[in-house]
């Protein structure tokens, strides 16, 4: 337990970390500036264990200074991120800082190009929780993004500069600017919301468990038959169903919904979950896109097998999306999958049509593809293809939409099952969906250990 000063930020890292296990470092550090003489330079720093995994942890303490960072702070948090680095452990953070301290001028410049530095050397080698407590404004605000997964207090707020500042030049409500939802919502910038000290220190339990324990024993019964899924399930309803119960951790959820995200586990082995959420919208859009090569990347860095769940009839089609990032953003989803060396696995659950196929189920990128026996695989949909090939018989038909659906269903049946699909080789096999998680357990536990 930490004795020193009542300080609120010492309250938090107790509740976070194991009891008695925290070791402050560089804790008498202070500089002098006409102001004040900052007691520990506003930063606690040190290494402790959470749930007994070792981790850095470095915190602003908003008492001193409005938690604000100079060159000595700077170098403290640094000097944390440095030798977690060294000693392969993960990397916590907690910011509630109102940016630079402004007196120190390029002295505090330079701490941050430090603190930016090292962290960007810990992204993808150690796992990094940046948390956001309070304020976190300035440049720190950067560093949110830096990482595997940002959780922020209910009450946080994030911005590149004083909500002030940014409601005065862009005539806003002050106080909608930077709060936790609306970066939960509308920036993907957070993953996770808490309420408290304790709400935290599980979710950082939570995330910290599926990187540095890949396997554990499951509870659960891999043979598990999932009667209950069927061509109409929800896709919180398939996820509760396939993977070890209880154990998916969803990041965003709150933004971009067409996609949903997280960490699972299929009997005891941690995997990454993409999944398409048709029942808010059965097109990719450029921030769902956004979505997915962010939780990649984390997959990516820890080896994670990915598990997709598709029901996809492709990118949305509108102008304002063509005009804007999608094709970009699409592209780098693209990318994200196509250089993981992971091992991927995907289950057609609905529709995978044109860019749904070739991002999420295609067998030139994916290990492993099974598709649900009631599942759509083409290039176009049933009824644009059927106007395409059909449209001189559909034209002199009594009944026009009668017809358009009686050929579309016609072609769906002869071109687009799933099982013409894997007769053509391009599916390893078609199951039913009470089956799905038994296949996807031996999957994982086949291509887990590839190089």
């Amino acid at each position: 337990m930490v004795k020193s000063a009542n300080s609120e930020i010492y309250e938090l890292i107790n509740s976070v970390t194991d009891e008695s296990s925290f070791v402050e470092m560089l804790t008498l550090v202070q500089g002098k500036s006409s102001l004040s003489e900052p007691s520990g330079e506003g930063v606690v720093s040190g290494f402790a264990t959470i749930n007994d995994m070792q981790v850095g942890i470095f915190a602003n303490d908003f008492s001193v200074m409005s938690g604000s960072i100079g060159k000595k702070s700077a170098k403290k948090i640094s000097k944390c991120i440095e030798d977690s680095i060294k000693m392969n452990i993960p990397v916590i953070g907690i910011f509630d800082t109102s940016g630079a301290r402004f007196g120190e001028g390029i002295k505090a410049m330079e701490g941050y190009g430090e603190i930016f530095k090292n962290i960007n050397r810990a992204y993808g080698v150690v796992p990094t929780i940046m948390v956001v407590k309070g304020n976190n404004f300035g440049m720190t605000s950067y560093l949110t993004s830096c990482c595997d997964c940002c959780i922020a207090f209910e009450n946080a707020r994030i911005s590149t500069a004083s909500p002030l500042i940014l409601a005065a030049t862009t005539k806003i409500d002050q106080a909608k600017v930077g709060t936790a939802q609306v970066h939960g919502a509308a920036s993907g910038l957070i993953s996770l919301i808490v309420k408290d000290g304790n709400e935290l220190r599980n979710k950082i339990i939570n995330v910290l468990d599926y990187m540095l324990e890949p396997v554990i024993e499951s509870a659960d019964d891999a043979n598990r038959v999932c009667a209950t899924l069927n061509a109409n399930s929800k896709i919180d309803e398939i996820i509760s169903e396939v993977f070890d119960k209880d154990t998916f951790t969803e990041f965003k959820p709150e933004y971009a919904k067409e996609v949903v995200v997280g960490l699972a586990r299929l009997n005891g082995i941690s995997v990454g979950v993409v999944a398409n959420n048709g029942d808010v919208s059965l097109r990719l859009t450029a921030r769902g896109a956004r979505k997915i090569s962010d939780f990649l990347t984390t997959c990516i860095s820890y080896g994670l097998p990915i598990v997709n769940l598709v029901n996809c009839e492709g990118a949305e089609v509108n102008l304002e999306s063509e005009n804007d990032s999608l094709i970009k953003d699409i592209s780098d989803m693209l990318y994200c999958y196509n250089i993981c060396s992971n091992a991927k696995i995907s289950v057609i659950v609905g529709k995978a049509v044109g860019l749904g196929y070739v991002a999420f189920a295609s067998k030139r990128s994916f290990d492993y593809t099974i598709a649900w026996e009631n599942a759509y695989i083409a290039m176009l949909d049933s009824k644009a293809t059927a106007s395409l090939l059909y449209a001189d018989e559909i034209a002199v038909a009594k009944d026009k939409a009668k017809a358009e659906e009686e050929f579309a269903s016609a072609y769906a049946e002869e071109n687009a099952s799933a099982t013409v699909v894997a007769e053509s080789g391009y599916l390893d096999n078609v199951i039913l969906p009470s089956l799905t998680r038994q296949y996807l357990i031996a999957a994982v536990m086949m291509y887990g250990a590839k190089r």
